[in-house]
């Protein structure tokens, strides 16, 4: 699933090349993971781009937006007009869930919306369709149910907060950082690396951890985070034929214990790491170091 870092990449590079355009026609090739009217957009230009949580918006102009949700699968691919109909990868932007759609011919089987710009196109693929966009008001998106329901996102927040959010509940430390009603935008991947980052061990109940694994936990996530922005998110491992043609993140080349089970432990503590299943996500820690 597309976590916060490779949905700020792929807002901050549609952010350099969108504004401006203008959307030409709206193509819905499966209706049911699209809401509102895409007649609101049809000849507006775009005037900017941004992200709450996991969530890209595109706003417009006239106070419309389009709010894009990644989910497990969900991708934007963006394609400059190409004159000599043939495909060039160069030209391309990609962000959310790596698969061949990045690089292959588009429209694709797992294309569901294709917005049409002077001077380009945006597809929207999502291959399990549990994904989503949304047309409205600009005001109406800032207030859906789902982005009004977030927690904040940690960049937002001081040390004493992100506490006192933790110490309310009597779960597994790990879910709790999952848990985007409590701190938005962290996902497994980044979850994962952050408790080995602070050496505390992803089972540890929430409302007994003590200040200090608070403080370093606080500012481990903040650092994983960074990072995946800084290498523009995580790549699956499998998904070579997308590191071939320089697209997608490079974050996984710099993974701490997520994806690294059997291997020795980066702190060589002589830890190993385990995987084992938490809340229905695998989970990875170093037994020797996170305690």
């Amino acid at each position: 699933m597309p976590e916060l870092p490779e949905i700020e990449t792929i807002k901050m590079q549609l952010a350099k090349i969108l504004p401006g355009r203008k959307i030409i026609s709206v193509s819905l090739r499966v209706r049911k993971i699209f809401q509102g009217d895409e007649g609101m957009i049809v000849g507006k230009r775009v005037t900017g781009v941004r992200r709450k949580a996991k969530v890209l918006i595109i706003d417009l102009e006239k106070n419309v937006s389009v709010a894009f949700h990644f989910k497990m699968t969900g991708q934007l691919v963006f394609e400059e007009n190409d004159k000599s109909q043939t495909l060039n990868i160069k030209k391309r932007i990609v962000g959310g869930h790596p698969t061949e759609d990045f690089v292959g011919k588009l429209p694709s089987m797992h294309t569901r919306v294709i917005f049409y710009l002077n001077n380009g196109t945006l597809y929207f693929n999502d291959q399990r369709m549990f994904g989503w966009v949304i047309v409205d008001t600009t005001h109406n998106i800032d207030h859906l149910p789902f982005i009004e329901g977030l927690g904040p996102e940690l960049f937002d927040i001081d040390s004493d907060k992100f506490a006192k959010s933790v110490l309310k509940f009597k779960r597994p430390i790990k879910l709790v950082l999952m848990d985007q009603t409590v701190i938005s935008g962290v996902g497994n991947i980044y979850a994962n690396d952050a408790l080995w980052e602070a050496g505390v061990d992803p089972k540890t109940v929430s409302s007994q951890m003590t200040v200090d694994q608070l403080n370093r936990l606080f500012e481990s996530v903040k650092k994983v985070l960074r990072e995946g922005i800084k290498y523009g998110g995580a790549t699956a491992a499998d998904a070579k034929y997308i590191n071939l043609h320089g697209l997608g993140g490079h974050y996984q080349e710099h993974f701490r214990v997520y994806d690294r089970e059997g291997m020795g432990c980066l702190r060589k503590d002589g830890g190993i790491i385990n995987r084992f299943v938490l809340g229905g996500r695998g989970t990875y820690f170093c037994p020797a170091c996170q305690r």
